[in-house]
């Protein structure tokens, strides 16, 4: 694997050596425990090219731009994300409680709705990391409900000729709630949101969403025209999995 030439770290590498899969203790011990390697910046130098970097670079100017206009767009920024192998861990799942111990604003044990499908995967099945670029803000764009995405043309939704509501998965707010820090559509956040999964299939007349309130990790169940300002959708990019080193 090509090593970068030049001193300078990318900052996107960077943001992700010190994310909540390295930083947050409990978290990354789970990882440790099922095989995934912890995505520090010695691992991420290895098995991702200096030109994936730059790939990262050009998916958030893409989706920044493309998504401009839409409302809340000023407080929304894309960003490098991270999602495990479902083989080594499957975040659609409820995590154990112990994952859980260093993400302080987490206080309860995760709450997955129990008629829900394994969900969608988008991951590499060869790789422990698929890379992704997507909206990692506290809370997404404000684009209508479940019915309002899904229903309007393809060409809204379309960057580097992808369809972008395709990876508004569980699998990648799943992540997202395990990277960042702070936890995403919160309460505690500026104002409380939650993300509607457009990628995901109706269960029955109901559609998932997913929300941290009142310390709690939620994967629920909701009407599909439900579109309120609250209600935000995440576009995001497959950008690359991480290479054998």
């Amino acid at each position: 694997m090509d090593q970068p030439t030049s001193g300078a770290t990318p900052s996107h590498l960077q943001q992700l050596a010190v994310s909540g899969w390295v930083t947050q203790n409990s978290v990354a011990n789970h990882l440790f425990s099922r095989g995934v390697p912890v995505p520090n910046q010695e691992y991420l130098t290895e098995v991702f090219a200096p030109s994936v970097w730059d790939e990262v670079e050009k998916a958030c100017a893409l989706l920044t731009h493309h998504f401009r206009q839409c409302r809340s767009a000023e407080s929304v920024t894309f960003g490098p994300l991270l999602v495990p192998n479902p083989q080594l861990y499957d975040v659609r799942s409820a995590a154990p409680e112990y994952v859980r111990e260093s993400q302080a604003e987490i206080a309860q044990p995760d709450f997955v709705d129990n008629i829900l499908p394994a969900g969608a995967d988008a991951t590499d099945p060869e790789a422990p990391w698929t890379l992704f670029v997507a909206a990692t803000s506290d809370a997404g764009l404000a684009m209508g409900s479940y019915d309002n995405v899904t229903a309007r043309e393809n060409e809204v939704f379309m960057v580097a000729d992808c369809d972008t509501r395709a990876l508004m998965t569980r699998q990648l707010w799943a992540s997202l709630v395990l990277q960042n820090h702070k936890v995403p559509d919160s309460e505690l956040r500026d104002k409380w949101t939650f993300t509607l999964f457009a990628g995901e299939r109706p269960v029955g007349d109901k559609v998932i969403s997913g929300t941290v309130l009142h310390g709690q990790v939620r994967q629920r169940l909701g009407k599909a025209n439900r579109g309120i300002s609250s209600a935000r959708v995440r576009p995001a990019l497959k950008i690359a999995s991480a290479q054998s080193h």
